[in-house]
């Protein structure tokens, strides 16, 4: 008998049809666009605590707010399993710390990281941030 990662290994290394359709209701999709959504966020943050370390006055903007948070498990789960998976199994953003929560925000966050987005995008600079631009950015 196989255990449950083995059948659905099987399932999906054979492409059974009937199967499929029960992982999809299971797990469901995370589309392509959502998924570069995701990294883009991850670099942002990465770009945030990157542009932080280089300010001269780092006193001025707490570290914890360039801190990347993660999502909320309870209604953002499949954004926060794919964290999970890009660190975890990919290597990417290894340098994020996880808290202990595991990137569990704990609280809605895709909102609000769509905002910051859009104002670290318009930034010519993104990797080299000022501290007026940081504080654009985390405030959005």
């Amino acid at each position: 008998m196989l255990n449950v990662t083995g059948r659905l290994q099987t399932i999906i290394e054979r492409g059974y049809g009937l199967q499929m359709r029960e992982l999809d209701r299971e797990f469901g999709e995370l589309k392509e666009e959502t998924c570069r959504t995701i990294i883009d966020i991850m670099e942002m943050y990465h770009a945030l605590h990157v542009s932080w370390s280089n300010l001269q006055d780092q006193q001025s903007i707490d570290e914890r707010r360039v801190t990347f948070l993660g999502f909320d498990a309870a209604t953002e789960a499949r954004y926060l399993g794919y964290v999970r998976f890009m660190v975890n199994v990919e290597g990417r953003y290894t340098h994020f710390d996880a808290g202990t929560h595991g990137f569990n925000a704990q609280t809605p966050m895709w909102e609000k990281y769509q905002r910051m987005l859009n104002v670290w995008h318009a930034c010519p600079r993104q990797y080299h941030l000022s501290a007026n631009e940081i504080n654009q950015i985390i405030n959005a």
